[in-house]
C-alpha cells in the first residue's frame, strides 16, 4: 500500500495534541502495556472500532473524580482530513467515567527502557494512504509485530491481545 507523502500523515500547519508528559512523566517502573478498544454504539462492523496501545503513568483523584494519566500510542483521524495521523506517543488524561465504552486488555509488562523502545517503534510505523481497508487496527498490529521482532513482546502475548480486540473487546 502507498505511504502518505509526509509519512506520518501530520497535516501541514496543524499543531499536535497537547502532551502532558512534562507534568506526568513515564515512571522508571515496570508497567502493564494494554490494548484498548473504543466502542461506538452505532458502529456494527468490528473493523471500524478504534484501537490504541497505552499504559498508565499516574492515577489521582481531583474533586471526587478519578483521573488516569495514560501514555498513548495510536493513529487518529484529524477533523477535516480523510486519513490517519501518527503524532507519536502522547500522555493524556482519562476520567474514570469513560472506562465503560473502552474495554482494555493487558498485552505485557515492560520496563521504562522497553516502553521507550516501543515508542520509537511506533514513531517509525508510517501511515498508509486511505483505501477503505487499512486502518488503526492494522497500524497497531504492525507496531506489535515490530515489538515482537525487537524482543519486547512474545507472539502469544500480542496475538492474544489482538484476537480479543478483534472481538470488540469481548472475552
Amino acid at each position: 500500500m502507498p505511504i502518505l507523502p509526509n509519512e506520518m500523515g501530520r497535516p501541514s500547519g496543524r499543531l499536535p495534541p497537547i502532551d502532558l508528559k512534562r507534568w506526568y512523566p513515564d515512571p522508571d517502573a515496570d508497567l502493564t502495556v494494554q490494548i484498548m478498544v473504543t466502542r461506538i454504539p452505532i458502529v456494527a462492523d468490528l473493523r471500524d472500532l478504534h484501537w490504541k496501545l497505552f499504559w498508565v503513568v499516574k492515577t489521582e483523584e481531583k474533586g471526587g473524580v478519578k483521573h488516569v494519566y495514560r501514555r498513548l500510542l495510536e493513529v487518529v483521524q484529524e477533523i477535516g482530513y480523510n486519513y490517519l495521523t501518527n503524532w507519536g506517543a502522547i500522555t493524556q488524561v482519562e476520567t474514570h467515567n469513560s472506562h465503560r465504552n473502552k474495554p482494555r486488555k493487558a498485552v505485557t509488562t515492560m520496563s521504562l527502557s522497553q516502553r521507550q523502545e516501543l515508542e520509537r517503534i511506533a514513531a517509525g510505523v508510517r501511515v498508509e494512504e486511505p483505501n477503505g481497508e487499512w486502518n488503526c487496527q492494522d497500524w497497531i498490529i504492525t507496531v506489535l509485530k515490530k515489538a515482537e521482532q525487537a524482543g519486547l513482546v512474545t507472539n502469544n502475548e500480542w496475538t492474544a491481545a489482538v484476537a480479543w480486540a478483534r472481538k470488540g473487546g469481548e472475552e
